[in-house]
């Protein structure tokens, strides 16, 4: 609840100051517009009373003296003793006529001639001490606003992309927790499977009147359980890459999940289509095989239950590749997730994880060099497949 809420909050606040800053400049350049006019009008006055034969009257005099308040500039009118006597503009309540008041304005002047050096005429006995326009002065704030504004677009996106990151990560913990589950899982169940068989139809050697050696059986769900254990110790590592026939480890795939069909109500055919003497490629077994049970494991998952084909076909090698194709005849994969599919979390399941697909990448792509990739088909799902040959430098 409450991380909905902070972005929410986030989203709200920026767009409060922001509206504040669009609010605040909008007021600053209306002012300066009004200051600018004003500016005018003076610059006119001025060069009338220049080119004029009588100069300026003293009517024209104060116009243009009123019309200087108008700037809101803060103006101070001193003799050469540094004693006021005209003020305009000043920030304060200034009053003359009491020693506090013009103690006030003199301290005030002192800070006044630290910004800008006053304008002295010694033969008129006095001295003129101007500051900052107040649009000026509230220009100031606009780099603090903006700042403030870069923070809140910052600050919250470094949250937000750490917050993704940690949950991304909760995520594929837990995705690996399942299914490591699931990898142990089945063997075990199958061990518990062939122990009733066993109790209940085998022969004193373990053989079933039908011909099937369930002890063998047994004996392989074990050595799988140690597989499993040796798949997950190889997460995270630099798997050691050595040649490797693709025939024999899809060929074991294959053996394994065959042994299992016959219980599935559905009549689905594995059909391996690579020759023996296919070079050989630069890989790990353990890992390669776990790559294409996961894509079996994946067809049969979309098949549910009806009847169906799953193919790996060679396709042959060039540039130092070895390519195939494994593909099945089941629903599909909506094309609009294209190679999405790969990215963890993203399933087509119901009740799925999204850990599949984004392991087979993970060890074709990276612990391989390799790629993998989602390809347009007719029917079903297909997967384009490249590893590196042994003793390539691809």
């Amino acid at each position: 609840m409450i991380r909905r809420l902070v972005p929410i909050g986030i989203v709200a606040a920026f767009s409060a100051v922001l509206v504040s800053y669009l609010a605040y400049t909008w007021q600053l350049s209306q002012e300066m517009r009004a200051n600018a006019a004003v500016f005018s009008r003076i610059y006119f006055q001025v060069v009338q009373a220049v080119t004029s034969a009588e100069g300026m009257t003293a009517e024209g005099e104060l116009n243009l003296i009123l019309q200087l308040r108008d700037l809101g500039i803060p103006v101070v009118q001193t003799d050469l003793e540094g004693t006021p006597t005209l003020v305009s503009n000043l920030p304060f309540d200034a009053r003359l006529d009491v020693p506090a008041g013009v103690e006030r304005v003199r301290r005030y002047v002192e800070r006044l001639d630290e910004a800008n050096p006053p304008q002295v005429d010694a033969e008129r006995n006095f001295v003129v001490h101007f500051g900052d326009p107040l649009y000026l002065q509230r220009l100031r704030w606009i780099p603090w606003l903006q700042a403030i504004l870069l923070l809140g677009v910052v600050g919250p996106g470094v949250w937000m992309i750490r917050t993704s990151s940690r949950s991304e990560r909760e995520r594929i913990w837990t995705a690996m927790a399942r299914e490591s589950a699931h990898q142990m899982g089945t063997p075990l169940s199958s061990l518990v499977g062939w122990l009733e068989l066993l109790d209940a139809t085998a022969g004193p050697e373990g053989i079933r009147p039908d011909g099937i050696d369930v002890l063998a059986e047994m004996e392989d769900d074990v050595r799988r359980l140690e597989k499993v254990s040796r798949r997950f110790e190889l997460i995270g590592r630099r798997p050691a890459l050595r040649p490797v026939s693709l025939h024999e480890v899809v060929g074991r795939v294959s053996r394994y999940f065959r042994s299992r069909m016959p219980s599935m109500r559905s009549q689905v055919r594995l059909e391996i289509e690579i020759p023996e003497d296919a070079p050989l490629v630069l890989g790990n077994e353990t890992l390669l095989e776990w790559a294409f049970e996961h894509l079996c494991t994946n067809s049969l998952d979309s098949l549910a239950g009806r009847d169906g084909l799953i193919r790996v076909t060679w396709l042959g090698s060039d540039g130092g590749r070895a390519r195939l194709r494994f593909s099945d005849d089941g629903p599909g994969v909506d094309p609009s997730l294209g190679n999405r599919v790969f990215d963890v979390g993203v399933t087509t399941k119901q009740g799925g994880w999204g850990v599949g697909l984004s392991l087979v990448r993970r060890i074709f792509v990276q612990a391989h060099k390799g790629s993998v990739a989602l390809e347009p088909a007719e029917t079903g799902a297909s997967f384009a497949i490249a590893l590196p040959l042994a003793g390539s430098d691809a």
